[in-house]
């Protein structure tokens, strides 16, 4: 109704600015009738009777190390103290049972229909652009014209913009500290489904690409905050897993995109059809998305201590539960101490290093060339003889089913092993393909049209082989632990600008790639590999130095970097801030 009240759907895209004014409003609203569904929703017993006990009981003490703990009465009437760990070494409280472990992987789960969204988006956009509907219905150009080269770049490189600006910290980190992570993964599911609408209602080029900018701008938010919102509610044994799950997610979108848009595409407006249909999971995500827990770590932030520790109570065992709330609630204190953030601190001591280690693996994920591979593979792979319909299948496929290794052996084998595996492969990968191309495959310009020509057919399956090994290998490990690292390394109180600027910085390689790699292929043809090969092997030597995170809490994950080159001088020891004996018992029981 909105949208015909503001004349969207006959294609008048001055009033577009209007309508999305009105979004935000609706967004806002909408914020506010989730809280208050939050507060009416009724617990299970269990939680309800444990939050009562422990809340009423309880009575935090500092401990001869300087640490906390909390005492507090148990089930069975006995009392329990449950000390916050200061150490890596130290041990978790309790044991989380199975009936636990599958809720909160299915709340990880359910949530990476948000990067899923991400891979659709992705995903459908190509098969599009060449549909003959599309070019009748926006382009208005004949089936056998080419769309205009300009526009389709701009098609493609408006979204990865849209994303830029709204992953910058200056936006993100808003939604992230002052709505939280589930009403900003909410807030980017309908800008999604808003950008559909509008891309799916155009009858104009301009209309469409306000539409991918506004698309682009929800990605930009989603792939901030769900990699986030997992590894805060994960417990520290299945971290790994539980974020690996959002990479997995992008990659399940561009399969599905891939089979609807074959299916689908050739259609009488059948590319709008597809655009109805990647509305339906951004749909479920939303509805679903009220049911399920906020970030503890972000209640925490704002001061709902109470609120945190019910969430924590449905996901981890009970003494799990009092001991991550306390370590979340030092933590906090500890920031609180050291007053509000300023974005200058972002540019001093340990905070700009890790935001360099962060930002070096964002980009280094982009300009290792796996989406020069997905971009431009298929025009490789039918230049060498070929057919182009086959490799983007077989990628798609590789690219899904060999994510699942990194959810598999994340907690197993740790990040660190998999990062390096994972690079060394993309290496070998790149050297072979540059080494086949330069040898074999000779430039040749027909009507004008530069094309490529394999002399040898031995050397086309090499090249071809080499293209899969690489993708195998970026999607084990370099593909999803580079997010679950970024989502790791930054203390609580930086989190959210930290996590900003490394998604943006991720977009802006993403958007170098896409721009630069067809000018490398025109220039200098298969050599392009050895640039991404060299940028393969300064992978190896980054991921070789990493710190293995596998295990540790979040809040002790800094000392991890205590003992490393360029970390040392900024390592302080963890000693957890005693707190003024009026406010234990006001503290306990807030």
């Amino acid at each position: 109704s909105h949208l015909l009240k503001y004349r969207i759907l006959r294609g008048e895209a001055r009033e577009l600015p209007r309508f999305l004014c009105l979004v935000l409003r609706k967004m806002a609203d909408m914020e506010r009738a989730v809280r208050a569904f939050e507060d009416s929703d009724e617990e299970d017993e269990e939680v309800q009777e444990q939050f009562r006990r422990v809340t009423t009981s309880s009575r935090i003490e500092v401990t001869d190390e300087g640490g906390l703990a909390v005492t507090y009465t148990s089930e069975k009437g006995q009392k329990e103290t449950v000390v916050a760990r200061i150490d890596i070494g130290d041990k978790e409280a309790g044991k989380l049972p199975f009936k636990k472990k599958m809720r909160v992987a299915f709340i990880a789960l359910f949530a990476c229909l948000g990067s899923t969204l991400f891979g659709l988006d992705i995903g459908y956009i190509g098969p599009i652009i060449e549909s003959v509907s599309f070019k009748k219905d926006i382009a208005h150009i004949d089936a056998h014209e080419k769309i205009n080269s300009a526009v389709e770049g701009l098609i493609v490189s408006l979204f990865s913009i849209g994303a830029i600006i709204t992953s910058s910290p200056f936006v993100s980190s808003y939604f992230l500290d002052v709505w939280g992570r589930k009403s900003s993964i909410m807030a980017g599911t309908c800008v999604f489904l808003v950008g559909s609408l509008i891309q799916g209602t155009a009858w104009s080029t301009t209309q469409l690409l306000i539409g991918r900018f506004v698309a682009g701008m929800s990605i930009g938010l989603l792939s901030s905050v769900i990699v986030l919102y997992q590894s805060e509610l994960a417990p520290a044994s299945m971290r790994g897993a539980l974020s690996t799950l959002y990479q997995l997610g992008i990659t399940f979108g561009i399969l599905i995109a891939a089979y609807i848009d074959q299916v689908i595409v050739d259609r009488d407006e059948g590319w709008r059809i597809v655009m109805a249909i990647i509305c339906l999971p951004a749909l479920l995500l939303l509805l679903g998305m009220m049911a399920l827990p906020r970030s503890p770590r972000w209640l925490v932030q704002v001061g709902r201590r109470k609120e945190a520790l019910k969430v924590l109570l449905k996901i981890r065992s009970e003494k799990e539960a009092v001991q991550e709330e306390l370590e979340i609630f030092t933590e906090n204190e500890r920031a609180n101490l050291e007053g509000e953030p300023a974005w200058s601190e972002l540019l001093h001591g340990r905070v700009l290093r890790l935001l360099v280690l962060g930002v070096a693996l964002q980009l280094l994920q982009q300009l290792v060339g796996m989406n020069a591979f997905m971009y431009f593979g298929p025009k490789i792979f039918e230049a060498i003889g070929f057919s182009k319909n086959v490799f983007t299948t077989i990628n798609n496929f590789v690219n899904f089913l060999a994510t699942f290794p990194a959810v598999l052996l994340a907690d197993v084998a740790g990040r660190r092993s998999l990062m390096l595996w994972s690079s060394i492969g993309m290496t070998i990968a790149c050297a072979l393909m540059g080494t086949a191309g330069l040898l074999y495959v000779k430039k040749e310009v027909v009507d004008g049209v530069a094309t490529f020509k394999v002399d040898n057919s031995n050397a086309g399956w090499v090249i071809a082989i080499s293209a899969f090994f690489f993708v195998f290998n970026f999607a084990y490990g370099y593909g999803p632990i580079v997010w679950v690292y970024c989502a790791e390394i930054f203390p609580m109180k930086y989190r959210a600008r930290c996590v900003g600027v490394c998604t943006m910085a991720n977009w802006v390689g993403n958007f170098v790639i896409a721009q630069f790699t067809p000018m490398l292929l025109s220039s200098i043809q298969f050599n392009t590999f050895y640039v991404f090969g060299f940028f393969c092997l300064l992978s190896v030597f980054l991921s070789n130095w990493l710190p293995e995170t596998k295990g540790v809490p979040l809040e002790l994950i800094q000392q991890l970097f205590d003992r490393k080159h360029g970390f040392r001088r900024t390592a302080g020891k963890l000693v957890l801030q005693p707190i003024d004996s009026d406010s234990e018992s006001s503290s306990s029981n807030e």
